[in-house]
Formats: structure tokens, C-alpha cells, sequence
């Protein structure tokens, strides 16, 4: 039997439903506290997310600025780069041109060295337009006079027409008054039928003077540059000290040729029978020299000795010199000393030391017989072998006050029979084909 009653049943139904009312309560609590909590943290999350929406586009503003320094740098990098480039690209134009004109200026030290070896040329203004032809790759060249007319000197322009001439002179006078450099580039601003593209002129100036005007065409490599005008400018400094000293050395030397001559007189002076015999002896030795292969400064130093070969004839006494008779052994002595007064005579003169050695063996002989110390084949100079025969034939075919001149045959026949002893057999063969020349020469004339 089952002891429990209603009223029992229904106070436990009863406190069931309080349990569950107060679980549903705390539950509800629960849920509250979940639901404040779920505030709290919608909340802070609501929070963090502005916070991050905040420094997202914080974040987005910064790279649109680093976008833009991006670019600002990328344009800055661009132009640096084309700044670079084209320093780098001046640096080596300029490089190149400084090496060109290095180049250009070792050419024209060069060129002037070789002016300044050439002092004594004939023909310096034709060597002074070679120069600039060379040195700014020109066709032709013309050197003018100091007014900037009258042709001095003309390679490739020799034949021009007149009116070409005169066209070209309107350069050279500009240049000459305004005392600079003028080109003209322009082909139609010079004469029609000229052939001429371009021309380039500038003034040769020695203190302060003006002494010609030197002037280019045709350069072969395009318009002519500053660095042109620069040359030519310098050519014409240069030139124009050239050209001085060139003048004045043919003033020194015209002063010293006149010196020699005046020492040749008095030798005539003193022995007429030798009138014109220096200057007869000097040119045929001079150019016996010449096809011996003697040339520049020693053809010189030959022309003077041969000129100045019986000098010391001054220190022989009249009644010995001009004795129309055979010489004594004693007077045949005195007479050969005047090839080594002739020496000491010379030695004197600084300028002329050095043909005083020529002057002093030209009677020494081949074997050793000769005077004044006794000389033998190569001892004595070539220069002194050609005057001993040049001076020998023309003794034998002059008037002498012992003797009747001989013809040019019999002359050359001695000169022969005594070559290899007394005479250079080399010298006396040069000597017959010069004076055989010259006899068949005249033959002819007559």
C-alpha cells in the first residue's frame, strides 16, 4: 500500500515549481549577466572596430602619401637620372673635345717646331698654310699680305679666278681691320662657281703689327668650330714670331754673307790674278758638294770655307804672291802657311769657327804629302777634298803671272792623272761631269 497522499503530491508539485521558478531565475540572471557581458564586449568590439576603421584609414591616408612620395621620388630619380646622363654625356663631349685639342695642340707644337727648325725657308708663308690646312683638315689655303690682299702664298686656290680672288679678299681685309678670326659656313654667302663650301681666315700679328692674314677652305669634316678659329689664331701668334724671326735672320745673314764678301774682296784686292776665283771656286764646289750628298748647315759651312779658302793670302808678302816667276824652296814655304793664317784668320770670328778646320787642310793630299800637317785619305773632311780640287781647276784655267790659263780639257786631264794621290778620285768625277756640263752648254749657246 502506497503511503503517500494528494496533499503530499501536491507540496512536492509545489516546490518542484519554486526549484524551477528559481532556476528559470537564476537562469534569467545568467542570461542577464551574459547579455550585460555581451554589451560589454558589442561594446569594446564596437569600439576596436572604429578604432581600426580609424587607423585603416589612417593606414589608406599614409600609403596614398607614400604613393605620392613614391612618385614625387620616382620623378625625382627620373630626373637625377636624366641629369646624370646628360652630365655624364657633357663630361665626355668635353672630355673628347679636351683630348681633340690636346691632340690639335701636340699637332701644332709640331708644326711650329718644324717652322721654327725651318727659319731660314724660302718659301715659310706656303709652310705657315700647310700648317693650317693640317690642323683644321682644309682643302686649300690662301697667306695674303698684311692688308689682306695681293696673294703671298696659295695651295689649291693658285688658279682661282679672279673674281674668286677678289671675293676672298673681302675675308682677309675684314680680318685684317678688325685684327680676329672670321669664318663663313654659309656656301651661298661665297662666289658662285667657286667650288667653295666654307672658309675660315685670321690676322698674323708680331707685336703688334700686322704681317699677313692666313686663310683656310674646304674643311672636310663639316663647319668650321670655335676651336678653328682658336687654331688659327694661334698659328697667326705663332707665325707672325716666325715670320719676325725669319726676317731677321735673313738680316743676320744677309750682314753675315756681306762680312764674308768683304773678307773675299780683300783677298781679290790683294792678288788681282784671283778676281772672281773665291766666288768661282765656292760655286763649283758647292755644287759638288750637293751631288756628294752634303746639304743643309754643312753645304753652308762648304759655300763659306770655299769662299773664304785663301783668306790668309793677306799674310804673305806682294814680292812672293805676285812674283811672276817660279817660287823659291824658302818662298814655296811662306806661301803654304797662308792656309793656316787663313784658319787663324776665321777661328776669330765665333760664327765662322767651324769651317776654319776646312779652310786650314784644303792643300792636304790623299797620300799624305800635302800641307800644313801632312793628311791622308779619310783624315781629311770631304769638304776640304772638294775645295783642294775645285780650287786646283780653277787655278789651272785662270791667268796667272807665271803662266797662261789652260783649256777645260787639259785641266780636267790633270785633275784625273793625279786623282787617287794628290786628288779624290770621287771629287775629280763629279767635277768633270759638272764642268763638261756646263762646256756643252755653252758650246750650244754660242
Amino acid at each position: 500500500m502506497n503511503d503517500f497522499s494528494p496533499q503530499d503530491g501536491a507540496e512536492i508539485n509545489g516546490e518542484t515549481a519554486l526549484q524551477s521558478l528559481d532556476a528559470a531565475r537564476h537562469a534569467v540572471i545568467v542570461m542577464q549577466s551574459d547579455l550585460a557581458r555581451l554589451r560589454d564586449e558589442l561594446a569594446r568590439a564596437t569600439a576596436q572596430s572604429h578604432h581600426f576603421q580609424t587607423e585603416r584609414d589612417a593606414m589608406q591616408a599614409a600609403l596614398h602619401q607614400a604613393e605620392i612620395e613614391r612618385d614625387m621620388v620616382r620623378g625625382d630619380c627620373d630626373r637625377w637620372r636624366s641629369d646624370c646622363e646628360q652630365r655624364a654625356a657633357a663630361l665626355a663631349a668635353a672630355t673628347a673635345k679636351m683630348a681633340r685639342q690636346s691632340e690639335r695642340e701636340r699637332g701644332l707644337r709640331g708644326e711650329l717646331l718644324e717652322v721654327y727648325r725651318d727659319l731660314r725657308a724660302e718659301d715659310l708663308p706656303t709652310l705657315l698654310a700647310r700648317i693650317g690646312m693640317s690642323l683644321t683638315e682644309s682643302e686649300a689655303a690662301l697667306f695674303t699680305g698684311p692688308l689682306g690682299e695681293n696673294t703671298v702664298s696659295a695651295i689649291g686656290l693658285d688658279n682661282m679666278p679672279d673674281f674668286v680672288a677678289q671675293a676672298l679678299y673681302e675675308f682677309t681685309r675684314r680680318a685684317a681691320r678688325e685684327e680676329d678670326s672670321i669664318e663663313c659656313n654659309d656656301p651661298s654667302a661665297l662666289p658662285d662657281g667657286s667650288a667653295l663650301v666654307n672658309i675660315a681666315c685670321a690676322p698674323v700679328v708680331v707685336r703688334g703689327n700686322l704681317t699677313g692674314v692666313l686663310l683656310v677652305a674646304n674643311k672636310r669634316s663639316g663647319p668650321y668650330t670655335d676651336d678653328d678659329m682658336e687654331i688659327l689664331l694661334s698659328i697667326g701668334r705663332h707665325a707672325g714670331i716666325a715670320l719676325e724671326n725669319q726676317r731677321l735672320h735673313c738680316a743676320l745673314g744677309d750682314s753675315f754673307r756681306s762680312t764674308i764678301a768683304v773678307l773675299a774682296d780683300a783677298i781679290e784686292a790683294k792678288d788681282p790674278y784671283t778676281r772672281g776665283h773665291c766666288e768661282s771656286v765656292s760655286r763649283i764646289a758647292v755644287e759638288v758638294a750637293r751631288r756628294l750628298g752634303i746639304k743643309d748647315g754643312a753645304l753652308e759651312e762648304m759655300q763659306y770655307a770655299a769662299l773664304l779658302h785663301d783668306v790668309g793670302k793677306i799674310g804673305i808678302p806682294d814680292g812672293i804672291l805676285l812674283k811672276p816667276g817660279k817660287l823659291s824652296p824658302e818662298e814655296f814655304v811662306i806661301i803654304q802657311k797662308h792656309s793656316a793664317i787663313g784658319s787663324d784668320i776665321i777661328k776669330r770670328v765665333p760664327s765662322l769657327q767651324n769651317i776654319a778646320p776646312i779652310v786650314l787642310h784644303h792643300h792636304e793630299r790623299l797620300d799624305g804629302s800635302g800641307y800644313p800637317d801632312g793628311q791622308s785619305g779619310n783624315e781629311i773632311s770631304l769638304s776640304s777634298r772638294i775645295i783642294g780640287v775645285v780650287d786646283a781647276f780653277d787655278a789651272m784655267t785662270s791667268i796667272r803671272p807665271y803662266r797662261e790659263s789652260w783649256t777645260t780639257g787639259v785641266a780636267v786631264s790633270e785633275l784625273q792623272r793625279c786623282a787617287g794621290s794628290q786628288f779624290d778620285p770621287d771629287v775629280v768625277e763629279v767635277l768633270e761631269q759638272i764642268v763638261m756640263s756646263e762646256t756643252s752648254k755653252a758650246a750650244l749657246a754660242a
